[in-house]
C-alpha cells in the first residue's frame, strides 16, 4: 500500500488519506517525472510537497504544482497535481553568462545544489570550450548543454533528487513473460520508419561543403532514406552530434510496449528482455518510459522499451 506524506506551506507534516486514484508518469524525453492523485478530502492547508512511499522505499518525491478541493454532490475532494525536483530546474531561468571551460563540478553546484538535488555520478570532467547562457534558458537546459557538449549525454533526476549528469543509471535486468518474468496482458511492438535516419551529412570546412558522410548501414539495408545536414563549424559543434542523432533516431523508431498488471514503478533505465509469446525472445532493450495507474479497478503499470544504442535486440531487422 502507498503512502502519501505532505509537507504544508508553514512546515507541518500531513499524512494523506489512501488516494481513490493515482497516475505516476516517467519517460527518460521528459526531465520532470510526474503525479496527479485524488483524495477523499482531508481540509489540509496548502500543500508544497509531497513523498510518496511503498513501505520504506521513496517512489516519488515531488512539488505541488496544482492543489484543488473539490466539494459536489457526491461528497467532496483533493486533487494533486505534482512533479519531480527537476522542476526546480526547469522553472528556474539561469542569468546570461559565458563559461569558459567550466566543470562538471561547478555547474552542478551553481544551477542544482541550491534546490536541495542530490549528485549521483560527480566527477572532474571539463567541458573544452565556451558555455553560453542565453536569456531565458532555464537551469535545466544549462546542465543538459553541459552534458551535451561533455558526456554526449541527457541529464537525469531520480525520483528521490539524486542528478545523473550521464543520463540513467543502468538498473538490474527487467524480464517480460515467460515463465519467471513480470506478467503482461498485452505487448505492443512498434516499428516507426519515419523517425529513423539514414544519413547525417557534416560540413567540416567552408572548402568541401557538407561531404562528410556519416551513414546508418543498417537502416540503407532496410530502404530507409531520411538524410539530414550539420555543420560542425557552427557553435562547437563536433562529428559526435552526428552519431548521437544517428543513434537517437534508432532509439525511437523501435518500441516494445507492455501493460502488466500491478506495481512496476522502480524500473526506469533497466535492462529489459522481452519474451513475446511466439517463441522469440526480444534482446537488448531498456525501459524508458512507465505510467502506472490505480484506482477501483486495480493497479496496472505500462512500461515502454527501447534498444540501446548500437543494439538491434531483433533478429528480424
Amino acid at each position: 500500500m502507498l503512502t502519501f506524506k505532505a509537507t504544508d506551506t508553514t512546515g507541518k507534516q500531513v499524512l494523506l488519506p489512501a488516494p481513490l486514484t493515482v497516475r505516476i508518469r516517467m519517460d527518460e524525453d521528459v526531465p520532470a517525472d510526474d503525479l496527479y492523485a485524488v483524495f477523499p478530502e482531508s481540509w489540509v492547508g496548502e500543500l508544497c510537497s509531497v513523498t510518496v512511499l511503498d513501505g520504506a522505499r521513496v517512489l516519488f518525491k515531488g512539488i505541488v504544482d496544482e492543489q484543488e478541493c473539490v466539494i459536489g454532490a457526491d461528497g467532496c475532494y483533493l486533487r494533486l497535481s505534482m512533479r519531480s525536483p527537476a522542476a526546480f530546474l526547469l522553472d528556474n531561468e539561469a542569468m546570461p553568462r559565458c563559461y569558459d571551460h567550466p566543470s562538471a563540478r561547478m555547474i552542478y553546484e551553481r544551477y542544482a545544489e541550491p534546490y536541495g538535488i542530490a549528485a549521483g555520478d560527480m566527477d572532474d570532467a571539463t567541458c573544452f570550450g565556451e558555455l553560453t547562457v542565453t536569456k531565458g534558458m532555464s537551469r535545466w537546459g544549462v546542465i543538459q548543454a553541459f552534458c551535451t557538449a561533455c558526456y554526449s549525454s541527457t541529464p537525469r533526476v531520480s525520483v528521490d533528487g539524486v542528478l545523473y549528469l550521464k543520463g540513467m543509471p543502468i538498473g538490474g535486468t527487467a524480464v517480460f513473460g515467460g515463465k519467471r518474468g513480470i506478467r503482461y496482458t498485452s505487448l505492443t511492438d512498434s516499428r516507426r520508419r519515419c523517425d529513423e535516419l539514414s544519413c547525417v551529412n557534416v560540413k567540416l570546412s567552408p572548402d568541401d561543403g557538407y561531404a562528410y558522410r556519416i551513414e546508418n548501414t543498417e537502416a540503407l539495408e532496410r530502404g530507409i532514406c531520411r538524410e539530414r545536414y550539420l555543420n560542425a563549424m557552427l557553435n562547437g559543434q563536433a562529428l559526435k552530434t552526428a552519431d548521437i542523432m544517428l543513434l537517437n533516431s534508432r532509439k525511437k523508431a523501435r518500441t516494445v510496449t507492455v501493460n502488466c498488471p500491478g506495481r512496476h514503478i522502480g524500473l526506469l533505465g533497466y535492462n529489459a528482455v522481452a519474451d513475446d509469446g511466439t517463441g522469440t525472445l526480444l534482446q537488448g532493450l531498456y525501459v524508458c518510459a512507465i505510467t502506472y495507474r490505480m484506482d477501483q479497478s486495480g493497479e496496472n503499470t505500462q512500461i515502454t522499451l527501447r534498444r540501446r544504442s548500437g543494439s538491434c535486440g531483433y533478429p528480424d531487422m
